[in-house]
């Protein structure tokens, strides 16, 4: 890995996790509060209070999305935030939907209108910084590929 990824993929893990909050506190939160998969007991008994919240893991699994967006961009050859538009799109709406689909069918954690409010506002805030990802990756060198 070099300094240009390794910048890239922090600036995304940042960006990632700020576009995913200000989604869910103005899109999602009242979205899944008004098309609950569950009753509010069984909610309570799945989702940890803010004070139980285990810190650490929050912390590893931002970072594992941040760079895992920085991998993909990185092997997408795209290095500009405009070229970086298509490949990041597809990426998360595969991505998301592989996601999102596999819990609706399966769990009962998902409905369907949650699904697909999931997949739209992510595939925006993954496609956006995806695009930065590539952006960055372009600057400073003219092929700044990870070697993962």
């Amino acid at each position: 890995m070099n300094k240009q990824f390794l910048l890239s993929g922090l600036v995304t893990t940042v960006v990632l996790f700020l576009l995913n909050a200000i989604v869910y506190a103005v899109f999602l939160k009242d979205f899944f509060l008004n098309h609950p998969a569950v009753s509010p007991e069984f909610m309570k008994q799945l989702y940890r209070p803010d004070d139980q919240l285990i810190v650490w893991a929050i912390v590893v699994c931002t970072f594992a999305v941040g760079f895992f967006v920085t991998t993909v961009m990185s092997w997408s050859g795209a290095r500009t935030f405009t070229d970086g538009l298509k490949p990041a799109f597809i990426f998360a709406l595969l991505f998301l939907c592989s996601v999102d689909f596999g819990l609706l069918g399966t769990t009962n954690n998902f409905t369907t209108p949650g699904a697909f409010a999931d997949i739209i506002c992510s595939t925006i805030t993954i496609t956006i910084s995806g695009s930065l990802a590539a952006g960055m990756l372009g600057r400073g060198n003219s092929v700044a590929t990870a070697k993962v």
